[in-house]
């Protein structure tokens, strides 16, 4: 018998995409961090290769068989953001500055009121998309972990080589390595050089429309500057303080 206790969660993804043993009903079973989970979180040269997440989550989540690396990027982000309420409560203090007179101020917000975004009963990969203005067909699936963990060690790659003309091509990762098809092709190195040929036109819409079509959290707040009451949208940002101690769950 386990020594945790584990609590049952819906994933944005609602398992849609996953192996039918990973979920049930579209939920997995998951448990607060432990001083363990801690350790990988104070180990920088986890946290900046990007596998801290990696093994956290094989550690807290119930199932060994779920291969964390290949859940949703949507789904990964949400647990990150449960975990974090059950280990250490739903109350997240942070500072944030003020977009129209500067002024930084704090903020506490209740994580338990972050609205979640599910896939669609019918939703199957790769997702269809016309091009606007080339017309050009494209087919894409939908971010994993895998892929954040292959951006994270190409952009390490390019920093250490870094000199000052050189162009930072990060967008064109990103697309590159969830684009299935572009038009008849699947290569994924002629994907990349037609990819960054793209109108930039056509990338900001295919870029909106991946944000449309995925799942997750949305981490976009109201806030209301104490000074000049200015109202503004901003992400909640994730500080050093997001695993921290509030006291107490703050779920009510």
């Amino acid at each position: 018998m386990s020594e945790f206790v584990y609590e049952s969660v819906l994933l944005p993804s609602k398992g849609a995409l996953y192996p039918k043993d990973w979920t049930k009903d579209g939920k997995i079973s998951i448990r607060p961090m432990t001083i363990k989970e801690e350790k990988i979180l104070n180990t920088v040269r986890l946290v900046k290769s990007g596998k801290a997440l990696d093994m956290i989550f094989r550690a807290c989540i119930e199932k060994p068989e779920i291969k964390v690396e290949e859940l949703l990027s949507g789904d990964r982000s949400f647990l990150l953001f449960y975990l974090r309420c059950i280990s250490y409560g739903a109350a997240y203090e942070y500072r944030i500055n003020c977009p129209s007179c500067s002024t930084q101020f704090e903020n506490v917000y209740n994580l338990n009121e972050m609205k979640v975004k599910y896939l669609g009963d019918k939703f199957k990969e790769p997702v269809d998309f016309v091009l606007p203005i080339s017309k050009k067909r494209i087919a894409y699936r939908l971010l994993r972990g895998a892929d954040e963990v292959a951006m994270i060690e190409e952009r390490e790659r390019k920093l250490s080589s870094f000199n000052a003309d050189q162009i930072d091509d990060s967008i064109t990762f990103r697309l590159s390595q969830t684009i299935e098809l572009l038009e008849s092709v699947t290569d994924k190195f002629e994907i990349a050089r037609l990819v960054d040929n793209m109108l930039a036109g056509d990338a900001a819409a295919l870029r909106q429309n991946m944000i449309d079509t995925d799942c997750g959290v949305d981490t976009s707040v109201k806030h209301i500057c104490p000074k000049c009451a200015n109202e503004f949208q901003a992400d909640i940002p994730l500080t050093v303080d997001f695993f921290r101690f509030t006291g107490g769950r703050g779920t009510e």
